[in-house]
């Protein structure tokens, strides 16, 4: 007899443990950077910017860790005792799932609000450049980030109430995710909070800091008159920005969608509907895709990111690659003023 670890348990764990903006990690490091935090490198202090990227990084890990066991390990064949009551495989599933999945959903929110973090500090880097001393220091980035793990920690809790084991048996019960027992529940936490805090709000930070940068960056263009080279690297970073909201709209548009359709059916749909349960799948590939995008786009956009990529791959000294790099955009200040007549250049 196959423990009680259903279908409906199982999907709606595979639904909710979404990776909208966690990073992937690729040959540049081990946790990969998203744009936001790369393109935080050039405008915010270097101090606040290791924080954050420290921080985001040290989340993603536990993302990983969390997500591994609850979703991978537990589908894994060769382990002991595979699908057995009482054994190590029905026990680690069951450990993992009530346990360790809440943990993963809050280092989920939390690396996806310290995005919108970023997002909010480039702004102001871009759009305020006098108040970012004010605003954008490491004491209140500290503050911020403190808020947001505690807000994530409380908008978790109840997950550890959705499910009940038997840690002897390994048996699996539905708590309140049963949509037809907690009635409000479901409407409340698994569809409305979702869709908003889960989604919609980190979507609408996300698109209006970057549409303003976007704007910014036109408007400083057309205002000092930049360089062709410039403003051919303003057009990449605007380019890279779009592609980046566009891209969380679509792959998160699935997602969100069929939220919307179970607050309709009060129940979930895609156990109800072939139709729903392939969008359901195809969601779940559109967030593992983004999560993995990110990389692709910068590594397309971006020269010294293809360079940092290219010194790691042929066991380059990074340093030694910054050092040419600075050299290299000195002499070409140098060219750059003494073609415009303002530093004139002897040969010796």
């Amino acid at each position: 007899m196959p423990p009680v670890i259903d279908h409906y348990g199982r999907t709606h764990f595979e639904l909710e443990y979404m990776l909208p903006n966690t990073t992937v990690s690729t040959l540049s490091s081990p946790h990969g950077f998203s744009i936001n935090e790369i393109f935080a490198l050039i405008m915010l202090p270097i101090i606040l910017v290791g924080f954050l990227l420290l921080s985001l990084s040290i989340i993603d890990l536990i993302v990983l860790l969390t997500a591994l066991p609850t979703f991978s390990l537990y589908k894994l064949p060769f382990l002991p005792g595979y699908q057995k009551i009482g054994s190590f495989h029905t026990i680690l599933s069951a450990f993992c799932i009530v346990y360790v999945y809440p943990i993963g959903c809050t280092a989920k929110m939390t690396s996806q609000y310290i995005i919108v973090l970023i997002a909010v500090e480039r702004w102001f880097a871009v759009c305020r450049p006098l108040q970012v001393q004010v605003w954008c220091t490491l004491r209140n980035t500290i503050r911020a980030m403190i808020y947001i793990v505690v807000i994530a920690v409380m908008f978790n809790a109840p997950r550890f109430l959705e499910f009940t084991a038997d840690l002897s048996t390994g048996i699996v019960n539905m708590g309140l995710s049963h949509s037809a027992n907690n009635k409000w529940y479901f409407i409340l936490y698994y569809g409305i909070r979702s869709i908003f805090f889960d989604t919609l709000i980190p979507f609408a930070v996300i698109s209006v800091t970057n549409i303003q940068v976007i704007a910014q960056l036109k408007k400083s263009n057309e205002e000092r008159k930049l360089l062709t080279t410039q403003q051919q690297k303003d057009k990449k970073t605007t380019t890279m920005l779009l592609v980046m909201v566009i891209l969380y709209a679509s792959c998160h548009m699935f997602n969100t969608s069929l939220k919307f359709v179970n607050l309709i059916f009060k129940t979930y749909a895609q156990f109800q509907f072939t139709l729903f349960r392939v969008l359901h799948h195809i969601s779940n590939l559109l967030l593992v895709t983004y999560s993995m995008s990110t990389f692709f786009i910068y590594l397309i956009f971006s020269v010294k990111y293809r360079q940092v990529i290219a010194a790691l791959v042929s066991c380059r000294n990074l340093e030694e690659l910054g050092t040419n790099n600075s050299s290299r955009g000195k002499m070409k200040q140098v060219k750059t003023a003494s073609l415009n007549g303002y530093t004139p250049i002897k040969s010796v």
